[in-house]
């Protein structure tokens, strides 16, 4: 198979990527027609969400073949088990403060180990990172600014720090959704080749 065309094992990769566009889709969704989310409403949301992309990398590096090494797989999930984690912290002390500065450190972990992961997949293939190269610096981007500009917006209420983490999160889940298409698509057409 020619170097440029399209791995059969892209397969397995389009579900976890669109469900991580879906889950980030529909909590943008909330945080656009959540006209006026109470504080514990707005900690539950935004803890669910980061259990999510939790779930959703776990599934993508589940599917990813040939396996990530070690230290690829360590760096794209421990920064979410640790968002994952700012999650709990932020049900269990629901203010605007907390829901902030936790969400302001969950966003920027998610989105360091995007750009982590991104510089990783420009070393090649032999790096066993995911094909998702292309995508992964501008997710790790928008995450990083969402989540340096969340704490700046805690002084206006819940909505704002929604608003705040769904914008960004709208952006990714678009990003990731076209992303998780061409994977499928492309590996149609390899499998039509093979």
């Amino acid at each position: 198979m020619p170097a440029d065309s399209p791995s059969p094992d892209r397969a397995r990769l389009w579900p976890p990527v669109l469900g991580r566009a879906l889950a980030a889709l529909a909590f943008g969704a909330v945080t656009v027609f959540w006209g006026q989310p109470t504080t514990t409403g707005a900690a539950w949301v935004l803890a669910g969400y980061l259990w999510l992309m939790l779930a959703a990398q776990t599934w993508l590096l589940r599917s990813e073949r040939p396996a990530p090494r070690r230290s690829s797989a360590l760096t794209a999930l421990i920064p979410y088990v640790l968002a994952a984690l700012a999650g709990v912290a932020v049900v269990a002390v629901p203010s605007v403060g907390v829901i902030g500065g936790g969400g302001a450190v969950a966003l920027i972990l998610m989105g360091a180990s995007d750009l982590a992961r991104a510089l990783l997949a420009r070393r090649g293939p032999a790096s066993g990172v995911t094909p998702l190269g292309r995508d992964l610096p501008i997710t790790g981007i928008v995450g990083l600014g969402a989540g340096i500009l969340l704490p700046f917006f805690s002084g206006l209420g819940p909505h704002a720090l929604l608003g705040v983490a769904g914008g960004g999160a709208i952006i990714t889940g678009v990003l990731l959704a076209i992303a998780a298409l061409s994977l499928r698509h492309d590996s149609t057409g390899a499998a039509r080749v093979a």
